[in-house]
Parts: structure tokens; C-alpha cells; sequence
């Protein structure tokens, strides 16, 4: 590692930081909506939607921002990015006036803004830590997140359950760590000090298509897919199986997944992607079992194995196709290869939506969630035969050009 590295490096800190913020921020307002829910006479599909509209926002951020950030450089996204979430969140206290109207609008502007700082403040994140140790900042970038996503909504949680003003104090820390990520992402050096001209490059490169569609595309659908029903359709149904404190349990379930998720970012580094994949797919699968039985009459128990299940399996997931994406993509190209795995990944906001218009009434029996749970299992399949010949593949492929590099050294000896 070079000097030029090893100063880069110094900014890491700052930037997790920054991400972890924007996380917390990102995710605080999951318990007002379903306090929301309850308070404007909403349904399960509204509750959903307010997510689905999230990962809409997500769309233009996902497939520009990227690619823009690869030309243009990564702070000239993350910074703006990171004050509009402020905006985003302020609509969304706007609400206590302006109803629906103004959740839905601050939730797409959150998708926008978060999509942008996400994908390419990880790409940034391993960049600063130079190519021999980008793997493991993708881990840390990832862990970063992850917290975010677990503290922001278990304090929110906390807040709606039991303190005054519901609508209004949860968003108090939001607001400060989206102003602290703000300023620290300002100080961050930039790493793209290249810019190419031409067009943006939008896509898939050349190349990574197969592994894509046996890799990164399964993978991708693992990591929100089953978190985001664990927040929206298990509390909804276990508060209509008797269970009273869905508000606070909403903050739990999101600290336990999250939390979990976190936990497991570094295991999956030791797992590598091969075995991850499949492993992921499974545990998502078992809590969707688990999810079932808490859904039932005095079932409410069976959620916590069932946050535990769906977060490690969402880190898995979202670790391992993080550096099967980097591998797949040259440097230049790194950036919308990842915007389109997130658009992948955030597509799983949309799931919990499309299964309550699909179940109807037959929802509240519990067995739509098992029906996913059976997806999971079919998605296990591809990633453990396809998916991991394709990760032994491209993992082969420095070692095979080490060797050839090495013998061309030794024979201009």
C-alpha cells in the first residue's frame, strides 16, 4: 500500500460515519408510518406502499448515480444527495398537517437521495481503502449501513410507543446525523480524479451479463425482499392476532434484522460468496417459517427468531453480492454495475406490496408468507449449482493471471 493509500485510508472513518447517518435517517420513519397506519384508518397495502413508493425514488438515483459518479467523481453525488435527505426528512414531519400526500412524497425523496448515497459512498468507501484492502472496506461500508438501519427505527420505535409528540420527536436524531453526514462527507477526498468523457455508462458491462443473471440477480432479491415484509406485514398481522405494542415491536424487529445484518457482514467475508449465497436464501427461507407461526393467535414470540433469520440472511446477501459486482466490473464500469445490483436490491421494497394485492384476504392467514418462503428455496437452488460455479469462475481467474505474470517475470530474468 502507498503512501497516497494510506492518507486516503484516514478518511474511511468519516465516510461510515456519514453513511451510517444517512441510514439512520433512511429508516427512522418505518414505525411512524405504521403509527400512521393506524391513525389515518390505513390497511396493509398502504403501509407497503409507502415502502414500495421508497424504492421508486430509488429508480433514477439507482441507474444515474452510479454511472454519473464514475464521469463525474463520487462526492459531486453523495454530498447533495446527503442534504436532500434532510428535506426528505422534514417533509415527512410535514405530514401531522398535510396527511398521506406529504408521507408519500417524503418517502420518494428519501428513496432518491438514499439510492445515491448508498451505492456510490460504498464505491467511494473502497476506493479510499486502496485496491488490496476495497473488499474489506465493502464490508464496513456494508456494517455501516446496517446499524443505521437497525438503531434509526428501534429509537424511533422507543419514541412513537411511549414519548409525547409521535410524529415530531423521532425525527430529532434523523435530522442531526443527516447534518453531521453532511459535513463529513464534504471532507472526504475524492477518488475519481480522472474524468471521462462521453456519454454516461448506464448497465450491465460486457461480460458480467451471465453473472448477473446467476449471481447477482437471486442474491439481490434476498437482501430486502424478507426484511421489509419482517417491518410492515408481520406487525400488522400479529397486532390483529392480539398483540398490542406493534409500534415498539416494529423498532425491535428492525434492530434485530439490522443488527443482525451487521453482525454477519464480516462473517460473510469468511464464507466468501460461494457458500454465502445459498446459506442467505435458506436463512431467509427458515424465517419466513418462523414468521408464519408468530402470525398466528399468541405466535407473537416467533418474530424475534424471525428478525434473527431474515437479518443474517440479509447481510449475506448484500455482502457477497457487493464482491461478486466488483469482481465482475473493470474500475471504470464499477459503479453502475453496482447501481444496477441495488436496483435489484431495492426492488424487494416493491415484494411486500405485490404479495398483499396478490393474497387478499387469504393474508391474514399467514400462508402468502410461507408461499415466499418457498421462493427463497427456489432461489437457493440457483445460487448453490449456477451461481457458485460462476463466483469459482471469476475468483479463479486473478490466480490463473498471477501465475501467468509470475512465469513472464521469471523467464525475462
Amino acid at each position: 500500500m502507498g503512501p497516497a493509500q494510506v492518507d486516503l485510508a484516514r478518511f474511511e472513518p468519516r465516510l461510515m460515519v456519514a453513511l451510517f447517518g444517512v441510514a439512520a435517517s433512511t429508516q427512522s420513519p418505518s414505525p411512524v408510518l405504521l403509527f400512521y397506519t393506524d391513525r389515518l384508518g390505513l390497511g396493509a397495502l398502504e403501509l407497503t406502499v409507502f415502502f414500495s413508493v421508497y424504492a421508486l425514488g430509488l429508480v433514477p438515483s439507482l441507474l444515474l448515480g452510479g454511472p454519473y459518479s464514475d464521469r463525474f467523481g463520487r462526492r459531486t453525488v453523495v454530498v447533495p444527495a446527503a442534504l436532500l435527505s434532510g428535506a426528505a426528512l422534514l417533509i415527512l414531519v410535514a405530514a401531522e398537517t398535510a396527511g398521506q400526500p406529504a408521507l408519500l412524497v417524503g418517502r420518494f425523496l428519501q428513496g432518491v437521495t438514499s439510492g445515491a448515497v448508498f451505492t456510490v459512498g460504498t464505491v467511494w468507501m473502497r476506493e479510499l481503502a486502496g485496491h488490496e484492502r476495497a473488499a474489506s472496506a465493502a464490508v464496513r461500508a456494508a456494517a455501516a449501513m446496517a446499524v443505521g438501519f437497525a438503531v434509526g427505527p428501534f429509537i424511533a420505535g422507543v419514541l412513537v410507543q411511549w414519548a409525547p409528540w409521535p410524529t415530531l420527536l423521532p425525527f430529532a436524531l434523523p435530522l442531526a446525523l443527516v447534518v453531521l453526514a453532511f459535513v463529513l462527507a464534504r471532507t472526504v477526498p475524492e477518488t475519481m480524479t480522472v474524468r471521462r468523457p462521453g456519454r454516461l455508462q448506464i448497465g450491465i458491462p460486457p461480460g458480467a451479463g451471465r453473472g448477473f443473471l446467476v449471481y447477482l440477480l437471486p442474491i439481490g432479491l434476498l437482501v430486502y425482499t424478507f426484511a421489509v415484509l419482517s417491518l410492515t406485514v408481520f406487525p400488522l398481522l400479529v397486532e390483529r392476532a392480539g398483540f398490542r405494542a406493534t409500534l415498539f415491536l416494529a423498532g425491535l424487529m428492525a434492530l434485530l434484522v439490522q443488527g443482525s445484518a451487521a453482525l454477519a457482514t464480516p462473517w460473510a467475508k469468511r464464507l466468501r460468496p460461494g457458500p454465502s449465497g445459498p446459506l442467505a436464501a435458506v436463512l431467509a427461507a427458515v424465517g419466513c417459517g418462523f414468521g408464519y407461526l408468530a402470525v398466528q393467535p399468541g405466535g407473537w414470540g416467533w418474530v424475534l427468531p424471525a428478525s434473527l433469520a431474515i437479518g443474517v440472511s440479509e447481510g449475506l446477501a448484500m455482502t457477497s453480492g457487493i464482491t461478486v459486482a466488483d469482481r465482475l466490473a473493470p474500475s471504470h464500469r464499477r459503479g453502475g454495475l453496482v447501481s444496477v445490483f441495488y436496483l435489484v436490491v431495492y426492488f424487494g421494497f416493491l415484494v411486500p406490496t405485490i404479495l398483499v394485492l396478490l393474497s387478499g384476504e387469504a393474508l391474514f392467514s399467514g400462508v402468502p408468507i410461507l408461499a415466499l418462503g418457498g421462493c427463497a428455496l427456489l432461489v437457493t437452488v440457483v445460487l448453490a449449482f449456477p451461481g457458485r460455479r460462476l463466483v469459482n469462475q471469476i475468483a479463479a481467474a486473478p490466480a490463473a493471471a498471477s501465475v501467468v505474470a509470475g512465469r513472464r517475470t521469471t523467464s525475462t530474468s
